[in-house]
């Protein structure tokens, strides 16, 4: 046997499982992520090419209660760390190269 619950906006006797209360339409609890094939891939992408949001998605997915979606989570989270980290340390590899061409070429000019 099933056991109910109460929606807290109308007060309706309500399934436990149910996501919405039928009578309402308020939301009872936040469905679970998807962990389908295509919504990972969309969550990777957007976790290297927009790295900071990978911690919010991430964060969506680690509050899950399944483990497959914590997984899921934990994957995206750490592809963002990875994609910060890379980034910085390409960018400190142009900051150093572009710092010691303009330092050649002003050694250059110390004749003026």
């Amino acid at each position: 046997m099933e056991a109910n619950s109460i929606c807290p906006t109308c007060h309706t006797v309500v399934r436990a499982t149910d996501y919405y209360c039928f009578n309402c339409g308020k939301s009872l609890h936040e469905k679970p992520p998807s962990i389908a094939l295509y919504d990972q891939a969309l969550l990777y992408a957007g976790s290297i090419f927009l790295p900071p949001m990978g911690f919010i998605w991430g964060w969506k997915y680690l509050k899950a209660t399944d483990q497959k979606s914590r997984i899921v989570g934990i994957v995206a989270i750490a592809l963002t760390v990875l994609i910060l980290l890379w980034a910085t340390a390409y960018m400190m590899n142009v900051y150093t190269t572009v710092s010691k061409q303009v330092d050649s070429q002003l050694n250059g000019l110390g004749g003026f």
